[in-house]
């Protein structure tokens, strides 16, 4: 039975890249355990900031490499080896001027956002040079995703969280407080960005394509900004609670949304496998709907085990993973899990559309329209914490079936 399980390249893949991203991911968590107790509330309110601020910095990441998978598991599939090694180089000399233009951009309205904030300039200015590494680290990361390189995908994130977590306690200990933090995220990316080379040597021992090789065309982009659309509904929640709560109650909520994030990183490891399976199945002309269909299946069932134990046991939860300090708010733990499982669900409709050629602007105008909701639900739904993470957890829901439904012929 169980050979025959993991028989399925999507199942045995999804397998092997989750325990190499879990463990990472265990740095990653273990990372916000550690400076959530050495910072405490407040401070780790700022921090949460930061770590909001490389979420946004990181919506063109996610954005490219899935654009840059799906491309790469096409070439990949019809062996035009040229291309992959055109888009490469086309996109590092391309996505190094924007970085630095977005960079620039950045600290124009960094001032005024500090003041609105309450973060020091220097750290809004520190957190901006992650920019540098999110929009290149995915073009390398996206290809080896493509050419379903699995481990080697898993240990580049494995090289990021371990620098970032080790370099990021030590300069805390050293009293850099959230500067520490901070440089280490900025160096956990350019290492991960650094060491990508070694594993995709055949594509740069190759000879690039006489043609340049864009894939941000119409498409491209439409999809890009889907991706980009998707990575800010699941990260606005800490910045409008940051907003509308004192500092120590925007921290407590800052720590369960990292939990409920849980169960969404958990069941991306699933979609980022399907992605370029789905990719070359289309392209070759076979069928994908089985490989959705068993993709769905795992993500419900990743979902499930964690709901059940936040429903349970969600003071426990809290205190072992952040300590007591943190569980009164224990309460909400399960609306966000909620929040987060319905959007790892939306996650794999995106997926699905864009690794078959069917994310359109149909689709797009239903994540613009998803976002505008949530955000309007936050403006009027925060006279207190619960209330909060209710209205997020519909917001999350009615998302997802406006997609499920209206997305749909």
């Amino acid at each position: 039975m169980s050979r025959k399980i993991f028989s399925s390249e999507l199942i045995r893949s999804s397998f092997i890249l989750m325990i190499l991203l879990n463990i990472g991911n265990v740095f990653s968590y273990l990372f916000q355990f550690v400076m959530a107790r050495l910072l405490g509330p407040a401070d780790y309110g700022v921090l949460a900031i930061v770590t909001g601020l490389v979420a946004i910095f990181g919506i063109p990441s996610l954005s490219i490499q899935t654009v840059v998978a799906k491309n790469t598991a096409q070439f990949n599939a019809q062996n035009k080896i040229t291309k992959i090694k055109g888009m490469l180089v086309s996109l590092i000399k391309r996505l190094s001027i924007y970085s630095l233009i977005v960079f620039i951009l950045f600290l124009i309205i960094a001032i005024p956002l500090s003041n609105y904030l309450k973060i020091d300039f220097p750290i809004l200015f520190l957190s901006g040079l992650f920019i540098f590494g999110a929009f290149l680290q995915p073009v390398g990361a996206g290809i080896l995703q493509g050419l379903k390189k699995f481990n080697s995908f898993g240990i580049i994130f494995l090289i990021n969280t371990i620098f970032k977590f080790t370099l990021g306690v030590f300069l805390v200990l050293l009293g850099w407080k959230v500067y520490g933090a901070t440089v280490g995220f900025i160096v956990g990316i350019m290492l991960s960005f650094i060491f990508t080379f070694p594993f995709i040597m055949k594509i740069i021992n190759s000879k690039s394509s006489e043609e340049e090789i864009r894939i941000f065309d119409k498409k491209g982009i439409i999809e890009f900004m889907g991706v980009f659309i998707f990575v800010f509904l699941f990260s606005l929640d800490v910045f409008f609670a940051k907003a509308f709560f004192p500092a120590e109650l925007a921290g407590k909520y800052a720590v369960i949304s990292m939990i409920g994030k849980i169960i969404l990183f958990l069941a991306m490891t699933i979609g980022n496998v399907m992605l370029p399976i789905n990719s070359e199945k289309f392209i070759m002309g076979y069928k994908t709907k089985e490989v959705f269909r068993k993709t769905m299946l795992l993500t419900v069932l990743i979902c499930g085990i964690p709901l059940l134990i936040f429903y349970l046991f969600p003071e426990l939860v809290v205190s072992i993973l952040f300590g007591k300090i943190y569980s009164s708010t224990s309460n909400i733990l399960i609306y966000i899990g909620i929040s987060f499982s319905f959007l790892a669900l939306l996650n794999l409709l995106i997926l699905e559309k864009i690794s078959t050629e069917k994310f359109k602007i149909r689709e797009l105008f239903i994540m613009f329209v998803s976002l505008i909701i949530e955000v309007e639900i936050f403006l009027i739904y925060h006279n207190s914490i619960e209330q909060f993470s209710i209205a997020f957890m519909f917001s999350t829901v009615i998302t997802f079936i406006g997609m499920l439904i209206f997305s749909k012929k």
